[in-house]
């Protein structure tokens, strides 16, 4: 009897143990179930919650109900589920979010099983816990479903940024709430805003209002409070934290030009600003002002817990002209300045602006920008966050034995300049390590520092962009520089985390861009270039409208007043279409842009790379290249140059510029351009050839007649002899860092000066 009991409760034993290890251990599908960033530690069990029927959102802390309404809103449009919030600490929700001040900060945990408990540390860490969460549906003919998983997770780089440039060209507020939108989904913590800059300040000055301008047409050049106020709301019910930048002493024309009497110094003779290309760091009612204005951008970007004040590319030798310099430099005690070394009096400006922001509560970020740790009587405040850029100004190294907090903005890979094409390829961001900085140009080493202790993380760095190529450069970018700063590398192949970031790249585009078109007319299907007529058939859903709009600019109309999608959009002329969806009268998602440009086809083309970083002396052999695209590129237009020039900061020559610009492409590339030249008669032919950091050939009749040698902006004339009548043309040009300008103009000996090279080739056929 004692036998048959122990036998029995033996069995219910191990039946017991088998169902316990059933339910609990881990099946490995999936190593990371395609999240970026990768979670420091996950654990998939058997089973799915399934997104079907009524479900329940619930918080337990009311400060939690932004991102829990947000979770509601991302899983309806990528799940078509019926979630429902309920009132905090409703004990019957399926889903639950809670902070929970006991765990380690920064941190989270996921776990998914017949309930969803999202945890984090602070509300921000409920946030990544949210994205994370987002990221795991699943979508199958079945249904839509989460994967029963634990994920505990903290990033480990506390600094992780993308900073875009408000202050060149002109950003609507809607592409910024996409830029966060794209940052909360890949756990970036900071946005950070270049807001001021040689021509524009884009924060609203109360007692220096003249520099923010306004256009003829009542358009503004700079931001309302209440505009600003809505971007830090929408960033922190995000989890993403505004940082404000104000860029002095450099980069600062608006302030003294605009108000030298304050900011610069006063012509005696024209009464009117001299040019010092810096804020006059040598007078008291600078700083005063100065003071005034941190006051009031701390204030609207009151949960940032940074400031950024610029001290990059400063110029300083108009500054030791000013009549207050001796006295100032004197009363402080810079006795270097006072002898002529104005670095002492740039450092000595770095300190008073950091007193000023910690008076606000905050720390202080500044561009690498000064030398050593100051200058020889006057050390940088060690409590500054520094952004190694460049390295030539301070080597990281230095900055970390000397024991600053810096975070790494390398060229190579996170520069981008939109104006110029510049944006270092994906694979560069995968090699990237934050230990690691690598510069543009070819005579400058890169750098790797000993370690990273000391480097509080990395930052994207978004130059001179114009606002519709944010999204696109950015989308496939983020969540690499995500997958470094959080998760401390990527331990997948570079194919396997292509694969992941493509799976993750169409969650983005349900969420945000819900939108897909059919274009019926291209020329090439990589290309937005047609010959005479598009059609575009929007990919239409059930329950969503959709409304379009189309113009000659890129101001985002108001797509609430746009025309309704009803029948297919027929285009015959170069423009940009604007296409918004909405569900219910509530937009989903943000407006897509796409320029379609109607071209007289001119030349075939191959597109080759990538290039190499070292540069050549000429146009190498492009059968050593892989060719990444082929298609066909018209006649260089009025239109087209000024959207070229629109995009540009520093803009290109309008007579004999050739388009070697293609939709989508913006790193350095060798292109062919083939085509058919008509002479008008048989005499001698000058050529004149100018690239800008670039090298072209010139062949006719397969026959080179010039070969290109400047890398520079200079004009290379070259003489041939050509007979009248139908020729073959083929150009050859690369440009190897960041300046993508070929010109090509012609002479004749009858002929008093040049013109436009194009006015010889003639359309291509078919």
């Amino acid at each position: 009897m004692i036998y048959k009991k122990m036998t029995c409760l033996k069995f219910l034993f191990l039946l017991l143990s088998t169902c316990f290890i059933n339910a609990q251990s881990p099946v490995q599908v999936d190593k990371n179930l395609g999240l970026i960033p990768t979670p420091h530690q996950l654990i998939q069990k058997k089973g799915h919650f399934q997104l079907s029927g009524a479900i329940t959102v619930g918080v337990n802390q009311t400060e939690l109900e932004p991102i829990a309404k947000i979770l509601i809103n991302y899983l309806n449009r990528i799940a078509k589920v019926d979630l429902d919030f309920v009132d905090a600490k409703e004990k019957r929700a399926k889903i639950q979010l809670k902070i929970n001040k006991d765990l380690k900060p920064n941190s989270h945990s996921v776990k998914v099983g017949k309930i969803i408990e999202l945890e984090g540390q602070s509300y921000e860490a409920v946030a990544n816990a949210v994205a994370s969460l987002v990221q795991l549906v699943k979508n199958s003919e079945k249904g839509s479903s989460i994967p029963h998983v634990t994920i505990t997770d903290s990033p480990k780089s506390d600094f992780r940024s993308v900073m875009l440039d408000l202050a060149r060209f002109w950003h609507p507020t809607e592409t910024i709430k996409e830029t966060i939108d794209l940052l909360w989904l890949y756990k970036i913590k900071y946005l950070s805003l270049h807001l001021s800059d040689n021509k524009r300040f884009t924060f609203p000055l109360e007692n220096y209002p003249k520099v923010n301008k306004t256009h003829f047409d009542g358009s503004r050049e700079f931001y309302t409070k209440d505009e600003l106020k809505d971007l830090v709301d929408y960033a922190k019910k995000r989890g993403v934290t505004i940082i404000p930048e104000i860029e002095v002493p450099g980069h600062s024309g608006v302030l003294w030009s605009t108000y030298p009497e304050i900011f610069g110094s006063v012509d005696d003779k024209t009464s009117e600003a001299k040019p010092l290309y810096v804020v006059n760091m040598a007078k008291e009612s600078t700083y005063s002002a100065l003071n005034e204005i941190i006051s009031e951008v701390a204030e609207v970007f009151y949960n940032s817990p940074y400031l950024h004040v610029g001290g990059d590319e400063v110029y300083l030798e108009n500054l030791k002209k000013v009549p207050e310099y001796q006295e100032y430099t004197s009363k402080h005690n810079l006795q270097e300045a006072a002898k002529g070394d104005a670095n002492e009096l740039f450092c000595h400006f770095i300190n008073r602006m950091n007193s000023m922001v910690k008076a606000q509560g905050k720390k202080t970020i500044i561009w690498e920008g000064f030398h050593g740790t100051g200058s020889k009587n006057l050390t940088v405040d060690k409590d500054i966050t520094v952004i190694v850029w460049n390295t030539t100004y301070n080597h990281p190294q230095n900055l970390l034995d000397n024991g600053y907090h810096i975070v790494n903005s390398t060229w190579m890979p996170w520069y981008m300049v939109g104006a110029m094409n510049f944006a270092p390829t994906q694979k560069q961001a995968y090699s990237w390590k934050p230990t690691q900085w690598s510069h543009w140009q070819d005579s400058i080493e890169d750098i790797e520092v000993n370690s990273d202790k000391g480097i509080l993380g990395g930052q994207i760095s978004f130059w001179e962009q114009n606002h519709f190529k944010v999204i696109p450069v950015l989308r496939k970018r983020v969540p690499i520089l995500a997958a470094h700063l959080w998760s401390g590398g990527i331990e997948a192949t570079y194919d396997e985390f292509s694969n992941t970031l493509d799976s993750s790249d169409k969650l983005y585009g349900k969420l945000f861009r819900p939108i897909t078109f059919n274009v019926q007319g291209l020329l090439n299907e990589a290309d937005q270039r047609f010959k005479e007529k598009l059609v575009i058939e929007i990919n239409s859903k059930k329950d969503v409208e959709y409304k379009w709009s189309f113009s000659n600019s890129w101001n985002l109309p108001n797509m609430g007043e746009a025309k309704t999608y009803e029948t297919p959009i027929e285009i015959e002329r170069s423009g940009i279409l604007t296409v918004q969806a909405f569900s219910a009268g509530v937009p989903i998602g943000h407006p897509i842009q796409e320029y379609y440009e109607k071209v007289i086809p001119a030349y075939s083309y191959k597109l080759y790379g990538p290039l190499p970083k070292k540069t050549w002396s000429s146009v190498p052999n492009l059968s050593s290249f892989k060719q990444i695209r082929e298609g066909v590129s018209g006649f260089m237009s009025n239109e087209r140059l000024d959207k070229i020039n629109g995009e540009l900061f520093a803009k290109v020559e309008r007579d004999g510029h050739i388009d070697t610009r293609f939709y989508g492409v913006y790193n350095p590339y060798i292109v062919e351009l083939k085509g058919n030249l008509s002479l008008p008669e048989s005499t001698t032919y000058t050529f004149r050839l100018t690239t800008d950091d670039g090298l072209a050939n010139i062949y006719i009749d397969g026959k080179q007649i010039a070969k290109g040698t400047e890398l520079k902006k200079v004009s290379e004339d070259f003489t041939v002899n050509l007979s009248k009548g139908e020729h073959t043309l083929r150009l050859e040009y690369f440009y190897s860092k960041i300046q993508n300008q070929l010109n090509l103009k012609y002479k004749t000996d009858k002929m008093d000066g040049f013109l436009p090279f194009e006015r010889l080739v003639t359309p291509l056929k078919n």
